[in-house]
């Protein structure tokens, strides 16, 4: 059970799992191992830092205190919540604090705080008390934008190349930073109207079933993404593995890229290019393929085909609201 706990709870280790004097009977280390594994591999590594780091939160608020962390009181955890939502920390949080307290009492046997009816009733009223807030939304990048990025970047240097690829190819796959970082050389398969992207594992499909992207050529040569990827992979060489890689002073690596690479990097980009960068996040192109989608009238079922994304609700409040609010908008006919 410790492979799926924050370092600091694995000394907790439910007692049905493992016992004082080691495995129960029967069972061998190889045994221990392989459930070892399986248990890691139930949420991405990503998930079990920001479990770790959340849990290192609530263990620090509970030290000062003089309070025990686990297993936690859940009168405790309504004061944990209530100051930190009092401190300005979104709802969003304050879920993300639960759920990471409900996973470690839960993994470690104990009694959850967070199915205690108080807890229950002091979320729902701070929800009433402080509202939903939102986090803040990376800001969409549209195709004039990434024109004029891309019109900043040096494309003879290697690193040029490169995050021109990353560029073009982020903004017409629509694909999360992620799985940008996570594409192979083999998961690029050329096709006479343009490429096709094997995603093998992503935000919404974590046991891997895998799905494919498409991305057209380009109308123009600048601008083309397939054009763009084909001159990164000439530059990086036909060795496997990973697509997008580091480089070191002008010399390619094997080194996969990780998604905070890609977020500084687009947003140093863009501030080179003269643009404002703040809220401008790898996200940004994402977010301006389905804005750009939308505001060239292609329809919701063909943008969320791309985007992969099963709540349409999501597209319909984020991308095309605001751009048909923006156009129906009475205050341009009061003379102001």
């Amino acid at each position: 059970m410790s492979a799926a706990l924050p370092a600091s709870a694995s000394s907790h280790a439910h007692p049905s799992f493992e016992t004082a004097t080691g495995l129960p009977s029967g069972l061998t280390e190889a045994d221990a191992a392989r459930i070892a594994v399986a248990i890691s591999a139930a949420r991405t590594e990503a998930t079990r830092t920001v479990y770790a780091n959340v849990w290192s939160q609530w263990e620090r608020w509970c030290a000062a205190r003089g309070i025990p962390a686990l297993p936690g009181d859940p009168l405790a955890l309504c004061a944990y919540l209530t100051e930190r939502a009092e401190a300005g920390k979104a709802t969003g949080t304050l879920d993300m604090s639960c759920t990471a307290i409900r996973h470690v009492h839960r993994m470690t046997g104990a009694e959850d705080p967070v199915a205690s009816e108080a807890v229950r009733q002091v979320r729902r009223g701070l929800m009433r008390i402080y509202g939903a807030a939102p986090r803040r939304l990376a800001r969409p990048l549209a195709v004039n934008e990434i024109r004029q990025i891309l019109g900043s970047i040096d494309r003879t240097t290697p690193i040029g190349i490169r995050d021109t690829a990353i560029i073009l190819l982020g903004y017409a796959s629509a694909m999360r930073r992620a799985e940008i970082v996570a594409l192979t050389l083999a998961d690029v398969e050329p096709k006479p109207a343009g490429l096709l992207l094997n995603i093998r594992k992503s935000k919404m499909d974590q046991e891997g079933h895998g799905q494919v992207v498409a991305v057209a050529h380009g109308q123009h040569a600048l601008t083309d993404p397939v054009a763009a990827l084909g001159a990164w992979q000439a530059m990086r060489g036909e060795t496997p593995g990973a697509l997008f890689t580091r480089i070191w002073a002008s010399s390619v690596s094997l080194e996969p890229l990780s998604g905070h690479v890609v977020a500084r990097m687009l947003r140093a980009r863009a501030v080179a290019a003269g643009l404002d960068g703040t809220r401008i996040a790898a996200h940004s192109l994402r977010a301006g393929h389905a804005t750009a989608a939308a505001l060239g009238g292609v329809p919701l079922d063909r943008i969320a085909a791309q985007t992969r994304h099963r709540d349409l609700t999501v597209l319909v409040n984020r991308y095309i609201r605001p751009l048909e609010a923006l156009a129906t908008t009475s205050s341009r006919e009061l003379g102001l």
